[in-house]
């Protein structure tokens, strides 16, 4: 399947955003992506992407590595007990896990987080078209499927300061 339609770049960043505020929500520009060389908060706010969920990856790899930083000795002690100064093994020694739960959950937090990352931002996508080999570098796109350059969408991408507008095809 090989799907049509219309790329605009952008050199300056306040250009796409405002772009991408007009364009918010509109049935006519359903399906349309957005190229950017890093990640930007303006972008993410345009998009109306709302909140980060990689925090859950962490939140969960964190507690994860707390739970564990306090079961694995408490365990050993259990299983290989060291009496010092009379006092039975386990509880007691609690205080001596928390340098190992704390290493441990940012141990796993840290895991966790790059993984959720991975996930979330679909990484690696061996679909992935780079459609303009500047949006690598230094400028923004603004790709919407099923259009061609006469239309009235491609005239209000064009409004928004594009550098340049063409056709292009996405191999899917």
């Amino acid at each position: 399947m090989s799907e049509s339609g219309v790329l605009a770049v952008y050199k300056y960043l306040d250009q796409v955003v405002d772009v991408m505020e007009k364009i918010k929500g509109r049935a006519d520009f359903a399906g349309h992506e957005v190229f950017s060389p890093t990640s930007y908060h303006e972008i993410e706010h345009a998009g109306g992407f709302g909140s980060s969920p990689v925090k859950w990856f962490t939140l969960v790899g964190g507690m994860t590595g707390t739970i564990s930083g306090f079961v694995l000795p408490l365990l050993c002690d259990y299983d290989w007990p060291m009496v010092v100064g009379g006092k039975t093994a386990g509880i007691y020694s609690l205080p001596a896990y928390v340098i190992i739960g704390f290493e441990l959950t940012i141990l796993l937090g840290a895991i966790a987080t790059i993984a959720g990352m991975l996930v979330m931002g679909r990484i690696p996508n061996p679909k992935a078209t780079i459609m303009d080999v500047r949006t690598t570098d230094d400028h923004f796109a603004i790709f919407v499927p099923g259009i061609d350059e006469s239309s009235e969408q491609a005239t209000l991408l064009r409004s928004g300061g594009a550098s340049e507008i063409r056709t292009v095809g996405v191999n899917g």
